[in-house]
């Protein structure tokens, strides 16, 4: 699939929920805020720059340029039944990766000094999901993204309907008031993640899950909301950034950069 076809394949319609969203949070937001915007657009132009000149390969593309030179290991299929089949292994696998690299990023001080970025928003909102360090996705590229590359052979078909399911982070993000109750370890939502948010010490190395909750239940992380719980967000101990060089230097310009963000870094299975 050429490159403008798949960014159009996947960007028009990032855009859409984008903009329906924060149409959402402006009618019924979950908390009253002011979020921190610009500094959200720093992130994400750093981030986007850096996709174009640092990463060769970012996401599914890395799994497309794998399988190009001869890697993945199961070939999934891509037609009829079978394609809701390898749509399926595709996710499990590459949201058990994201899960796996979410609590490196709290566990390991240089990683959490780069992924505090994105928990400095003291008003998360839609505009959040973007706000990562602009080196994270090189990272991920040459991690998670290359093993599930060399583990499975997934089409373009396959890689583009992920991508599209990746989206959902915007509605986790969202400043809404949704949650699913007895259902939240099944699936991530709001309200689950407005919690790993949290900046109250309490909510500390909880509910890390990308897509799918059931991460947390198996590796001790889970943290069901209580009713009507939306706590306020943000870094207790340093200040968000102060506009773009800070966004671009932010493990040198924040300060603190122990793990986690609270006194005790999480092991994976652990939670407090």
């Amino acid at each position: 699939m050429p490159g403008g076809v798949f960014a159009i394949a996947l960007g028009t319609p990032w855009l859409v929920l984008l903009g329906l969203l924060l149409a959402l949070e402006r009618v019924i937001p979950a908390r009253r805020q002011r979020g921190d915007w610009l500094n959200n657009g720093w992130a994400w132009l750093l981030a986007f720059g850096a996709g174009v000149v640092v990463t060769p390969a970012a996401g599914g593309a890395a799994t497309l340029i794998v399988n190009r030179l001869g890697g993945g290991w199961i070939r999934l299929p891509d037609s009829g039944v079978g394609l809701a089949l390898g749509v399926l292994a595709y996710l499990v696998a590459m949201d058990f990766g994201e899960y796996l690299f979410h609590r490196a990023q709290h566990l390991i001080p240089a990683m959490w000094a780069m992924h505090s970025l994105h928990h400095s928003d003291p008003g998360v909102n839609v505009t959040t999901t973007s706000r990562h360090f602009w080196l994270e996705a090189a990272i991920k590229s040459v991690t998670i993204w290359l093993a599930v590359g060399l583990l499975f052979k997934a089409s373009p078909k396959i890689v583009v309907l992920y991508g599209l399911a990746t989206f959902y982070n915007l509605v986790l993000h969202a400043n809404l008031r949704v949650g699913f109750g007895r259902f939240s370890f099944v699936l991530n939502s709001p309200q689950y993640h407005r919690l790993h948010h949290g900046s109250d010490p309490k909510y500390a190395n909880c509910n890390f899950a990308a897509l799918l909750s059931v991460w947390d239940v198996l590796f001790g992380a889970y943290r069901p909301p209580a009713a009507g719980e939306f706590p306020h967000t943000g870094l207790e101990d340093r200040p968000p950034p102060k506009g773009l060089w800070q966004c671009f230097a932010w493990p040198l310009a924040s300060g603190r950069s122990e793990a986690g963000g609270q006194p005790a870094p999480a092991a994976l299975g652990s939670v407090s």
